[in-house]
């Protein structure tokens, strides 16, 4: 729906309000629409995926959703709570399994030692053991021990893994792993994860990431890989089949509108107001409200009286991990050739690039067209380097100090192949403000329900939500959460 489609001088009346066309609000959207509810989806980037999407540049789809977006999201999907949620709004997920495991590239701190590429692993037990020696700095007679760890871990209960959130892996590595070879390979594997300080990181999280590389649903329901839609690329093809099953069952869309207010009838929402880009005011009138957004966002809509005490200390908890990232976007002529072997890259899973003898986090990097068929034009490829840098609240990174870590994981890679430069047909850097993507995802603190406390028929369907999810998956699951509440309701 465009805004001079749009009568602003009386309400938009609905069943269902959402707030933000993230994954949440349209997994939500698509399986309320399904059911017979009408739904309006109000928010304030151009194309429907927000942050948990891609944006289209030259033909190519490139990863970290548009600037505008508010929620967060991974790079790889784990077709988990998402492929649940696909089968109760009547849509497929396509995605492109991935083939390999993770490569792991230990970059010197100096120019005299030669980097060391571990080539691919599962993330399995096996696999972790094989890493752990060389990629994580194990000493070889503790590499028992430290599998045992792993395996310790991953197996641990819902309670166990529920009782651990609120530990930092830091504080529980000083009590119950003496030995320090294993207590540093297990710091450095979190950091492959995308933990740029694992001491701070919640134990708690550590086993639900372990349990879903250790224990696969037999069913298939964990299936990692990368989005492979025939329409739209990267991430975006996660949320283009509820976007377009949304639209088929007649829910509409209202884009280029930012929420601003959740409204209230009493204790209950009655729906939001948002404001179109020359600041007229939009009212949806709803029996029910879902708002998409980290909580952060999410309670900046609510009227004071209406904020929980305890939901606003959680939200300060999980803000003192937020995350700002610098990505390295390149579209390729065709596939460089990897120096040590001469041959092309065709390695379809992540690089993560540690650095140095303390192994310092440094992100990575992929190539999104060996995986998504849409990524990039025809014949054409695509490759994305993207580093994580966490934020304390009230903190920020000078951009100078961003750019030169950027050009440190620019300079190896250029080194890893033989002949980048002469592939390169345009090439970009990317800033992505907080929240970036997964730096709240370790916060050591349970995190918010789906339902709202003190408010009636308000759902907060963002990627904060608590869920025993990875990254990718939890903004899946809170929609499916607040469809299932609305529609039980």
């Amino acid at each position: 729906m465009k805004s001079e489609e749009i009568d602003y001088s009386r309400p938009l009346e609905c069943d269902v309000a959402i707030a933000g066309a993230e994954l949440g609000g349209l997994v939500a959207g698509a399986i309320l629409a399904r059911a017979g509810r009408s739904v309006v989806v109000v928010d304030a980037p151009p194309l429907p995926g927000g942050r948990s999407g891609s944006y289209p540049h030259r033909g190519y789809w490139i990863d970290g959703g548009h600037r505008l977006g508010r929620d967060t999201a991974d790079m790889q999907v784990t077709l988990g709570y998402t492929r649940k949620a696909a089968r109760e709004a009547g849509v497929e997920v396509q995605v492109q399994p991935v083939r390999t495991g993770l490569r792991i590239h230990l970059v010197p701190g100096d120019a005299s030692t030669p980097p060391d590429v571990l080539e691919p692993a599962d993330w399995g037990p096996e696999g972790f053991a094989r890493l752990a020696v060389r990629g994580f700095g194990c000493a070889p007679e503790d590499l028992a021990e430290f599998t045992r760890t792993i395996e310790r871990l991953g197996g641990s209960s819902p309670a166990e893994r529920e009782r651990a959130t609120g530990i930092q892996l830091g504080d529980w590595m000083e009590a119950e792993v003496p030995n320090p070879s294993v207590r540093r390979a297990l710091g450095n594997l979190v950091k492959s994860l995308y933990s740029e300080f694992p001491e701070r990181a919640s134990l708690g999280r550590l086993i639900d990431m372990l349990a879903g590389f250790t224990q696969r649903d037999a069913s298939g329901g964990a299936q990692s890989g990368f989005a492979d839609d025939p329409e739209v690329g990267g991430m975006g093809g996660v949320s283009a089949p509820f976007t377009r099953a949304l639209e088929a069952h007649g829910g509409r869309l209202v884009m280029e509108h930012e929420p601003a207010h959740v409204t209230f009838d009493g204790a209950r929402a009655s729906g939001l107001v948002a404001l179109s880009a020359n600041h007229f005011a939009l009212r949806v009138r709803a029996r029910h409200t879902i708002v998409a957004y980290p909580i952060w966002d999410a309670l900046e809509m609510l009227p004071p009286e209406r904020v929980d005490p305890e939901l606003a200390r959680t939200c300060e908890a999980i803000e003192d991990y937020r995350a700002i990232a610098i990505g390295w976007v390149v579209g390729l002529k065709r596939m460089p050739r990897v120096r040590a072997s001469g041959r092309s890259e065709d390695f379809d899973g992540w690089n993560r690039l540690l650095v140095g003898p303390e192994r310092e986090f440094s992100g990575g990097y992929h190539f999104p067209s060996l995986g998504s068929s849409r990524a990039a034009p025809e014949g054409r490829h695509l490759m994305h380097a993207f580093i994580m840098r966490w934020v304390r609240s009230g903190e920020n990174r000078p951009w100078p100090e961003l750019e030169a870590t950027l050009e440190r994981a620019r300079a190896y890679i250029r080194t890893y192949y033989a002949d980048l430069d002469e592939c390169i047909e345009w090439q970009a850097d990317q800033y992505i403000r907080r929240p970036a993507m997964t730096g709240w995802y370790w916060a050591p603190v349970k995190r918010h329900p789906v339902a709202v406390p003190g408010c009636e028929n308000l759902y907060f369907a963002g990627a904060t939500a608590e869920s025993d999810a990875g990254p990718s998956e939890i903004s899946a699951h809170a929609g499916l959460k607040a469809a299932r509440a609305i529609l039980e309701s």
